[in-house]
């Protein structure tokens, strides 16, 4: 579903780039992406460690930003919009507050963990630590929705949890969550949208209210989606494209 489109192509049309949550893989995008990839071009990111690729050798936040902002290089992008859910947003924060060389131009968040400290009680850490089986991971799915998933969704969303490598998934519950980035995070100038969701039980919107809003520019807009959970890029890929239409078509005016 991604774009392969070549680098002289790529200056015809706006570039985004897709950064998924934890748990997730680039496949989560691919709905999203297939609604967007008529008017831009359209590059998702597997995580190191995520599906099926292999780990960084020293995770960190900082190493997480400089693989990301490789691989759009390597692509031959020379500006985008990056878009991040959930893990990815606050990597997308990251990213933009390293790079050096307006690569990155704006910044959509969905549904982002706080750039500040994402706070979960230690039985939930303890948990998300071990790694799941089928069960266990349909089980998560569905605990972190609102609204059904087609089949295809469903099966995506069961099996990328299962890729993930067993020393990524702990750095980022024992390490990721609780780094903050809250100084670098409010100190951008890059337009930020952030995009929630009402009824998610993963970044509520208490946490995003207290932890992730102040933490970002003063008056950063948000838009909030009345009824979907934690997974929008499949739970409403249709509403998710038709905001990031509107918010890339705004800031390129």
């Amino acid at each position: 579903m991604v774009s392969q489109t070549g680098k002289q192509a790529r200056t015809s049309k706006p570039v985004l780039v897709f950064l998924h949550y934890f748990g997730g893989s680039k496949a989560s995008w691919q709905w999203v992406i297939t609604a967007l990839e008529p008017e831009f071009i359209c590059l998702a990111i597997n995580l190191p460690g995520f599906g099926g690729s292999p780990g960084l050798s020293l995770p960190s936040i900082e190493n997480f930003s400089d693989y990301i902002l490789q691989e759009i290089k390597a692509s031959g992008c020379t500006n985008c919009t990056l878009i991040g859910h959930s893990m990815g947003g606050k990597l997308a924060l990251q990213c933009a507050a390293t790079d050096e060389g307006d690569l990155i131009e704006s910044l959509i968040l969905v549904t982002p963990s706080p750039p500040s400290v994402e706070r979960m009680s230690k039985s939930k850490e303890e948990k998300m630590k071990e790694d799941p089986d089928e069960i266990a991971a349909k089980k998560s799915v569905e605990e972190a929705i609102c609204l059904k998933l087609g089949k295809a969704e469903m099966d995506t969303a069961i099996a990328s949890p299962q890729q993930v490598e067993s020393a990524t998934r702990k750095w980022w519950i024992e390490q990721g969550i609780h780094h903050s980035i809250a100084d670098s995070a409010k100190a951008l100038s890059l337009p930020i949208h952030v995009l929630l969701a009402a009824g998610d039980p993963a970044i509520t919107m208490e946490m995003s209210d207290q932890y992730t809003l102040p933490n970002l520019p003063i008056n950063t807009p948000c838009i909030v989606h009345p009824t979907s959970g934690h997974l929008i890029p499949l739970e409403d890929p249709q509403w998710l494209s038709e905001q990031i239409r509107k918010i890339c078509t705004l800031d390129l005016s």
